[in-house]
């Protein structure tokens, strides 16, 4: 059984456009600030520190709206690896009753080295760290 990590998001006013709603490049930042707790996270590496990889692609589907005053629950896991990346989900939730689902965003993040500014492979040991959290992919 897979665990997802969840991340509390509150909409800001200045979240939402002249219809109301979240504007929908707001829902990549949500999904950047998913990605990032995530991996603070359960690498225990400080926000200060670089993680040792970039996002490289993100796709969003809205599903439904989301209002100002309303709160997000992201629920975010790793679905794949691959040699020098990995591929994650992030399901955007209401956090209330209905747990209505409001978006889907997948982002795709290659390991990287800052210093040689270059890719490098997944090490087994970030593979074990995801595993041991989050369990099977």
């Amino acid at each position: 059984m897979r665990k997802s990590f969840h991340t509390n998001i509150e909409i800001r006013y200045r979240d939402t456009d002249s219809m109301g709603h979240v504007s929908s490049p707001l829902y990549y930042d949500y999904m950047q600030t998913a990605y990032l707790e995530y991996m603070h996270s359960i690498l225990e590496i400080p926000k200060m520190k670089k993680l040792p990889h970039i996002m490289v692609k993100t796709s969003c589907e809205y599903i439904s709206q989301a209002k100002y005053g309303d709160k997000l629950r992201v629920f975010s896991h790793i679905t794949k690896f691959g040699t020098k990346s990995f591929e994650m989900e992030h399901v955007m939730h209401i956090d209330n009753e209905s747990r209505e689902v409001i978006a889907k965003a997948t982002s795709v993040h290659v390991m990287y080295d800052y210093e040689k500014q270059a890719t490098q492979a997944v090490p087994e040991e970030f593979k074990q760290t995801v595993m041991a959290f989050q369990g099977a992919l």
